[in-house]
């Protein structure tokens, strides 16, 4: 009879789930959405979107925004609620574009398209209609379709498609092509990398089976039934990479097929591949059955891998041997017994990569290792890739025990990562300092803590045309310190660049405050495909466009943004849209035009 346990017996926790909840690293986050967490301490508004927090998102009081694409995010993760929640918000209400639809269409989410189709004036871009296909989406695909006629359906419509296995997807798809169409290539490629035989076999079926590497991708997959039905019916589409391949990712199976059925063999990179993953089986196979053999990476990756077995039966049973690559890999995986078998039994040795490897991955132990029982030497870049990395402790490390220093480069890649903290202690402890990259790159990637800190306490500044480069990233908060703060402003025209890559919150925040522009706004807009932004123009500010709009559009292959331009702004003679798009355009694009021509002089007619 089995023991009673007590009631009040506390449950054990698995070493795995020990180490996970003990991690320091990990404690941040596991705390960060405990049930329990107080309203008052939620600050990330970007990940209470993504996880769809309606109340976070509408009452925590100290909630920051570091993006300004909220809108899109809830949509993208189908959280309808608090979609229509921040297109009611003043303060959000512009963070949406067509990239709302787009990531909407990849999530399958149609209550959240038709909800943003009926309320919204963003529309979409030709990704939502591959999206719809990757998903499997018949029905947002079709709705697509019915909603945005006027735009071209994408080639990559049909490859995701096909590598999705959504064999309903294509046949809802034309398969004949106007001359103005994107025609897909290769789909059996993209049936092959999924390894969907019944897409393969529809695509035959209606003569759509050119391929260049299918044999290769399927053999990559382990697929062999579809590898052997492509061999079957004559596409021939192999080469020595569908053995490398399938070496690489351990289908001894198709590497048997391969060898019995087909004439192309393989290359040293097929042992060196399944050394470098772990598969002793399949690279005693091929050194067995083929004599291609291996290179020193063989053992090189293998080691840097950790897999000991491959390593000792290379190293006992052939002669190629390893390079420094061998000792320099496992440094950088912090793998102290490989480092230590190497050393013991191999001669080549480390380079100066160790080090540096090791520094990267903030593995101390091994660089103290490394420091007592090799003659392992180091250059700046060492400390430059561990203040890259935010690996403080190696930074420390390198400072306390090596002689080599830093580069200027140190501030500027942890000030573009933003790691603040790295930043601080190098200014307090090295003399090297930065320039002006520091901050160039900190506000590129939108790091207003580090810029503000930059500002602050060192006085390089940054380049003349930061401003641009805030602008065309789409950084409103960060734009709207640099006002506050700082003397530069775009080297060129301000609303133009924002218009020109679809950034509404910044055009429509420029507005406020005053920003001049002219009708480059707008054709740029058009130039890019941005009707979200042509709409907002159009609504806001009094500026218009240029015939260069519309020609921009129709060069640009967008004719749902020729069609608004043609429709909505009075100022562009028509009879020169249709001489455009006579140049330009399609056919049917030319006849809708005319008849715009026709139905405006009717009733213009008194």
């Amino acid at each position: 009879m089995a023991e009673p346990v007590a009631k009040h017996a506390k449950p054990t926790l698995g070493p795995v789930t020990a180490q996970v909840l003990l991690s320091p690293a990990l404690l941040g986050e596991v705390l960060r959405y405990e049930p329990g967490l107080r309203l008052a301490d939620w600050e990330d508004g970007d990940r209470a979107v993504q996880r769809g927090y309606l109340l976070v998102v509408q009452y925590a009081p100290r909630l920051a925004f570091r993006d300004t694409n909220a809108l899109d995010v809830a949509a993208a993760n189908g959280h309808l609620a608090l979609v229509q929640w921040l297109h009611a918000s003043p303060l959000h209400t512009l963070t949406g574009s067509p990239a709302a639809i787009d990531g909407a269409a990849l999530g399958g989410h149609m209550d959240v398209i038709e909800w943003l189709h009926a309320h919204r004036v963003d529309g979409c871009s030709a990704d939502a209609f591959s999206n719809a296909a990757a998903s499997g989406s018949l029905d947002i695909l079709d709705f697509l379709r019915a909603q945005y006629p006027d735009m071209l359906l994408p080639a990559v419509t049909y490859h995701e498609a096909a590598e999705h296995g959504h064999v309903s997807i294509l046949e809802r798809l034309p398969t004949t092509f106007a001359a103005d169409a994107d025609v897909p290539l290769c789909l059996m490629d993209a049936a092959a990398k999924g390894g969907h035989l019944s897409v393969a076999q529809w695509l035959h079926a209606h003569k759509l089976g050119e391929c260049s590497h299918a044999m290769d991708y399927a053999a990559e997959g382990g697929h062999l039934e579809l590898l052997q039905w492509l061999h079957a019916h004559g596409y021939e589409s192999c080469s020595t990479d569908a053995m490398n391949w399938a070496a690489n990712c351990g289908h001894l199976h198709v590497i048997q097929w391969l060898q019995a059925n087909r004439t192309e063999g393989c290359t040293e990179d097929a042992v060196d591949f399944a050394a470098e993953n772990g598969f002793l089986h399949i690279v005693q196979w091929l050194l067995r059955h083929r004599d291609e053999g291996e290179t020193t990476a063989a053992m090189d990756l293998a080691a840097k891998n950790g897999h000991f077995d491959v390593v000792e039966w290379l190293h006992t049973h052939r002669d190629v041997g390893a390079t420094t690559a061998a000792m320099d890999g496992a440094a950088k995986r912090g793998n102290l017994g490989m480092l230590e078998w190497l050393h013991t039994h191999r001669t080549e040795g480390v380079s100066t990569n160790a080090i540096e490897f090791a520094a990267e991955k903030g593995h101390v132990h091994v660089l103290h290792w490394l420091q007592t029982h090799t003659t392992a030497a180091c250059t700046p870049d060492a400390m430059d890739t561990a203040a890259t990395n935010d690996q403080l402790e190696a930074l420390v490390w390198l400072h306390t025990h090596r002689t080599e220093g830093c580069t200027v480069d140190a501030m500027a890649y942890a000030a573009e990562q933003g790691h603040l903290r790295i930043v601080q202690w190098l200014h307090e402890h090295r003399s090297e300092g930065c320039t002006t990259d520091a901050m160039d790159w900190a506000a590129r990637h939108n790091h207003l803590d580090v810029v503000h800190w930059l500002h602050t306490h060192r006085s390089e500044g940054c380049s003349s045309d930061v401003v641009d480069v805030i602008v065309r990233a789409g950084h409103l908060r960060l734009l709207q310190w640099w006002h506050a703060h700082r003397p530069e402003r775009c080297t060129t025209n301000a609303l133009a660049l924002a218009c020109e890559y679809g950034h509404v919150p910044i055009i429509a925040w420029l507005t406020a405050q005053g920003e001049r522009t002219n009708k480059k706004a707008m054709n740029r807009a058009a130039e890019a495909g941005n009707l979200h932004v042509l709409r907002w123009l159009h609504a806001h500010r009094s500026e218009g466009c240029s015939i260069e709009a519309v020609e921009a559009a129709l060069l640009e292959e967008h004719p749902h943004v020729f069609k608004w331009l043609c429709e909505h702004r009075r100022e562009l003679p028509l009879r020169k849209c249709v001489r455009l798009a006579k140049q330009h355009g399609p056919s049917n694009l030319v006849r809708w035009v005319q008849n715009l021509v026709e139905q405006r002089a009717t009733n213009e007619k008194p």
